[in-house]
């Protein structure tokens, strides 16, 4: 049975049967891609798990400042 075959079957059906039949094909495609997708995303954080222990964060010199201690004011 070839896609032209499928077609005419398809047009001749009910609309509740070819309703049923396109919203299988959308479920299916749906957890096909959703298969994929958690695949690529765990494959992304096993590689960025790998890389977090060779990214050297830069030093930053911090001054020594004296903590300032504050004068009461006088208010009338």
């Amino acid at each position: 049975m070839n896609l032209r075959n499928f077609l005419d079957r398809l047009q001749n059906l009910p609309d509740k049967q070819k309703k049923i039949i396109m919203w299988t094909i959308v479920a299916v495609l749906a957890l096909v891609m959703g298969f994929f997708w958690v695949t690529g995303v765990i494959n992304s954080l096993s590689k960025m798990n790998g890389d977090m222990g060779k990214i050297k964060i830069p030093q930053i010199n911090i001054p020594n400042i004296p903590v300032l201690t504050p004068t009461p004011t006088i208010t009338k």
